[in-house]
């Protein structure tokens, strides 16, 4: 029973990641992100990027993570949310639009690291944040945000999943009602 309770244990602690840290870095020159009351109960996430982050294979995939997790932090914090396509363009309708810009990433799913380790690589997210007013379009504030993953950490690691999250929750807290 011992046996069974250890090797419990130590299954339960593998499938556990470490959190991925957030790195936030206010654009140079701007003020850092100030969403007003009456624009933080409503977010639009729109999400592009570089030709080469578009362009592979792993896009779908990163980006249907990364729209799942702003989703989930929103409705933990009872913020409505929706996604918008194509360029960014204000709605007229009161609530932030976030304007995600990714220059790089390595996707690195939760299977790949649970069977491969540290063959599978490090997973980084690097992109560029803005937050605007949905109505108008005028700017809250820029960021710069950075994760990055250790594969030596082997499943500890934290994935790309882990890191979306990570970051899901650092922009809807940058917006969530005061």
């Amino acid at each position: 029973m011992k046996m069974l309770r250890c090797m419990f244990m130590a299954t339960a602690v593998s499938l556990t990641g470490c959190a991925a840290n957030v790195v936030k870095v206010p654009t140079t020159g701007t003020p850092p992100v100030n969403v007003p009351a009456e624009s933080s109960k409503n977010i639009v996430l729109n999400l592009s990027g570089a030709a080469k982050a578009v362009r592979a294979a792993d896009w779908p995939a990163f980006s249907g993570e990364w729209r799942g997790a702003v989703a989930a932090e929103a409705s933990a914090a009872g913020v409505s949310f929706n996604v918008q396509e194509g360029e960014p363009a204000p709605t007229g309708q009161p609530g932030t639009l976030i304007s995600v810009f990714v220059n790089d990433y390595r996707y690195v799913s939760t299977g790949a690291r649970y069977g491969l380790g540290v063959f599978t690589g490090n997973a980084f997210v690097d992109a560029k944040v803005r937050f605007l007013d949905l109505k108008t379009g005028q700017s809250f504030g820029d960021q710069t945000i950075n994760t990055s993953s250790s594969a030596w950490q082997g499943v500890f690691s934290a994935m790309t999943d882990k890191q979306l999250q990570a970051i899901a929750k650092e922009l809807v807290n940058d917006v969530k009602p005061r």
